[in-house]
């Protein structure tokens, strides 16, 4: 009998062990690197000290305990996401104020944010002669290319992705046009997974998020929505990856009239590409309408990435180079992680806080 009650105690301490959640903490630094939208930013910089901190190295912070995880980024506000409160608690540590935004909210944003492309899908459409429904459908391609290195004393496997938004439409001509111009808005990764051991927290929290409001946090704040649709399933494909992603070199953009005609191609993601074909002198003359000067402007911003490219390439750690048509390339990389015990009081409101009302534009 007492043999019995012995291996009961022994099961219950093994259950519970094996259900017991850990701490886990980690930084990560993010920092553009390259394509089409980076000359002009830098530009803008001169005037915009916010364009200028876009293309500076991004800190951020992100610890998870239970069903609650807090992410502190280097301007200084903290957001606490508590998945069992349904609520997300945005913190000013300049201002030492918060607001509070919950789940329902957040739905109705971007319900009313898919309402609005539908809107003015709708209103483009009614322009047109053929005002038949268009509609983007996400094309996913991953492909663990077998490549190996070690990043923080770790084992990393090299997996690529890319996602592909297509337009497909309901009308067999629009989409037989469709199909022939190639035209799609993509995402593309080559990142490189680790073992870490805790990172399962945050994974499971991610998707227990997903499935509460079919969004996840950290994809790329872009005002086009075809680009927020291919970051957010980019970010929901990656958490079936085994490992924590310890570096990603990520680019987003778009083709058209065959331009990365390897549409949907894991394998054609970040590869280094073939120069475009230098242009005639006559382009060298000046413009004389505003079209032909934006479009001179854009071919000068290309070819000055072109140019960056291939001095990245003779340098000792070169960056991939961006597939054709990328409008922004960003790396991300941890820089350290931990599974120490993490003090609760991180994850609720400050002391001394003062509540401000909720914002009222979409996260």
């Amino acid at each position: 009998m007492r043999l019995k009650s012995m291996l009961s105690v022994l099961a219950v301490t093994v259950a519970a062990t094996g259900t017991s959640r850990a701490d886990f903490k980690y930084t990560q630094q993010s920092k553009v690197t390259g394509g089409a939208l980076v000359g002009v930013t830098k530009t803008l910089g001169v005037f915009s000290k916010n364009a200028r901190q876009a293309t500076e190295p991004q800190l951020s912070t992100t610890m998870v305990r239970g069903n609650r995880l807090r992410t502190e980024h280097s301007t200084g506000t903290v957001e606490i996401i508590d998945l069992d409160g349904k609520r997300f608690i945005h913190i000013d540590t300049a201002k030492k104020s918060y607001w509070i935004q919950t789940f329902e909210q957040l739905k109705q944003q971007i319900e009313q944010a898919r309402e609005k492309v539908k809107e003015d899908q709708t209103k483009a459409a009614a322009k047109h002669d053929d005002a038949q429904s268009v509609t983007m459908v996400p094309k996913v391609n991953v492909q663990a290319t077998g490549q190996t290195r070690t990043i923080l004393t770790v084992p990393a496997k090299e997996v690529k992705m890319r996602v592909d938004m297509l337009f497909q439409s309901t009308d067999p001509k629009t989409q037989a046009d469709l199909e022939k111009s190639n035209a799609s808005f993509w995402f593309t990764g080559d990142s490189w997974y680790g073992t870490i051991s805790g990172y399962e927290e945050v994974r499971q929290f991610y998707v227990k998020m997903a499935k509460e409001l079919d969004w996840l946090p950290g994809s790329m704040g872009m005002a086009n929505p075809q680009m927020t649709q291919a970051s957010e399933e980019f970010r929901k494909n990656s958490l079936k990856m085994d490992g924590m992603p310890l570096v990603e070199y990520s680019s987003f953009g778009m083709a058209s009239n065959g331009q990365n005609g390897q549409a949907g191609d894991a394998s054609s993601a970040n590869q280094t590409q073939p120069p475009p074909a230098q242009p005639s002198s006559t382009n060298d003359s000046t413009p004389t309408n505003p079209r032909d000067a934006v479009a001179k402007s854009l071919g000068g911003l290309f070819k000055k990435k072109q140019q960056q490219q291939q001095a990245d390439s003779t340098s000792a750690t070169p960056q991939p180079a961006s597939p054709p048509g990328s409008m922004m390339d960003v790396t991300t990389e941890v820089t350290s992680y931990s599974q120490d015990s993490l003090d609760a009081s991180l994850f609720d409101v400050p002391a001394g806080y003062t509540q401000m009302q909720p914002e009222t534009s979409a996260k």
